[in-house]
C-alpha cells in the first residue's frame, strides 16, 4: 500500500504541510482469456411449450465433438368409455433415450435437425443435454397439449 502525503495552502496562515494518508489500492491486471469454454443451447429455451418437429442448435467451442442426449418421460392416456374423456393415467413413463454425436464448425455453432418433441400420450416432458469435456447444459422442455376426442 502506497501513502501519498499533501501539501496544503492556507491562504492567511502561509504554508502548512499537513501529512494525510490516503489508501490506494493495488490494481489487479484484468486477464481475458479469449478462449473460455462456452457450451450453450440457444434453442429450444429452458421451460419452452414444444409441439412437433425442432432443430435443437447452440454453440460450443470450435469444432468441438457434442453430445447432444435427449430423454423424455410421459403419462399414461386413459379412456373413460363411459363418459368418453380422456384423463392422465399412470407415470411418468419413460419414452425416449437417445444420443446423437455433432461437431460444432469453425466458428462454434452446432444443430441438430428434425427432432420430433410430440408428447405421445397426455403430458410429455423432454431433457435435452449437451456435454462436451465433461462440461453439461441442460435445457428442460414440455408438450402438454391434451389429445381431443372426436365424435
Amino acid at each position: 500500500m502506497k501513502t501519498l502525503i499533501l501539501i496544503t495552502f492556507i491562504f492567511f496562515g502561509g504554508l502548512q504541510i499537513a501529512p494525510t494518508k490516503i489508501k490506494v489500492q493495488p490494481t489487479t491486471p484484468r486477464i481475458y482469456n479469449a478462449k473460455a469454454p462456452r457450451l450453450e443451447i440457444y434453442s429450444p429455451k429452458n421451460n419452452q411449450k414444444v409441439r412437433g418437429r425442432y432443430a435443437i442448435y447452440g454453440y460450443a467451442e470450435p469444432y468441438a465433438k457434442v453430445k447432444v442426449h435427449i430423454t423424455s418421460t410421459y403419462y399414461e392416456k386413459l379412456v373413460n368409455p363411459q363418459k368418453e374423456t380422456i384423463t392422465k393415467g399412470k407415470g411418468p413413463i419413460d419414452r425416449i433415450n437417445r444420443t446423437y454425436p455433432v461437431t460444432a464448425n469453425k466458428i462454434g455453432y452446432w444443430q441438430i435437425n428434425d427432432i420430433d418433441l410430440t408428447n405421445r400420450n397426455w403430458e410429455e416432458n423432454f431433457t435435452i443435454k449437451a456435454i462436451v469435456d465433461g462440461r453439461t447444459v441442460t435445457v428442460r422442455v414440455y408438450d402438454n397439449t391434451h389429445p381431443v376426442v372426436i365424435d
